[in-house]
């Protein structure tokens, strides 16, 4: 285990974000429609669920600065996204 620098993962992080670009510009609604499969086999969330989970997970774990505000006393803090697939899929433009 170590903790890298900041600037080496923010380098990392800018080197995947931009590696992914092209794969996510290239996804239409059709694509974000179609079901996600795991070996062969729908999961029961469509890609673009799929992706906006991803989005929010990653959101979530940028937001755990939440212990803090909690240690700090603050209080209603938001709480992680729940069944997003059934409460908000993915929809077309």
């Amino acid at each position: 285990m170590s903790t890298p620098s900041f600037k080496e993962m923010l380098d990392t992080w800018h080197t995947v974000t931009q590696a992914a670009d092209p794969f996510l510009d290239s996804l239409t609604s059709d694509v974000l429609l179609t079901d996600l499969l795991l070996k062969g086999k729908p999961v029961g969330q469509t890609v673009g669920s799929a992706m906006r989970r991803v989005t929010y997970h990653y959101w979530y774990h940028i937001a755990e600065i939440q212990a803090i505000r909690q240690m700090l006393g603050h209080v209603n803090l938001p709480e992680y996204v729940g069944d997003f697939e059934k409460e908000a899929p993915y929809r077309p433009e």
